[in-house]
């Protein structure tokens, strides 16, 4: 059974523009209920910001949420992956990257978000 990116990853893209504030960045990640958010500039994605980036570029650092802007704790360059990929490819690259979410492309665009707990979902085999 090969079960595709496509079949697990989350098709809602949620972003934040990187001039944005880290405690903006928290407070969308805490209401969406999401862990990342794509980071946006001129309606471009250019990078990620997980919670692992809050604790360990702000939190960790003692930085003010409210003066640090969402540019300078982001991931970047983005690293995607296709959605025809597999999720044993996806899960490789994301261990080999050392990342727990990962953009998804169709044809070049950005059309979802794989994170390490979609890859946790039970995978039935068929007797």
């Amino acid at each position: 059974m090969n079960i595709k990116v496509e079949d697990r990853m989350s098709s809602k893209i949620l972003s934040i523009e990187s001039d944005r504030s880290v405690l903006d960045l928290a407070r969308q990640m805490t209401e969406q209920r999401v862990g990342s958010l794509l980071v946006t500039r001129n309606g471009q994605y250019i990078g990620i910001a997980t919670e692992v980036d809050l604790v360990r570029k702000v939190l960790s650092r003692e930085l003010d949420p409210r003066e640090t802007k969402v540019a300078s704790i982001m991931a970047t360059p983005l690293i995607t992956i296709d959605a025809g990929a597999s999720i044993m490819e996806a899960n490789d690259l994301m261990e080999e990257s050392n990342i727990r979410h990962i953009a998804v492309t169709r044809y070049g665009a950005i059309v979802g978000v794989l994170a390490t707990r979609d890859l946790l979902h039970p995978v039935c085999v068929e007797a």
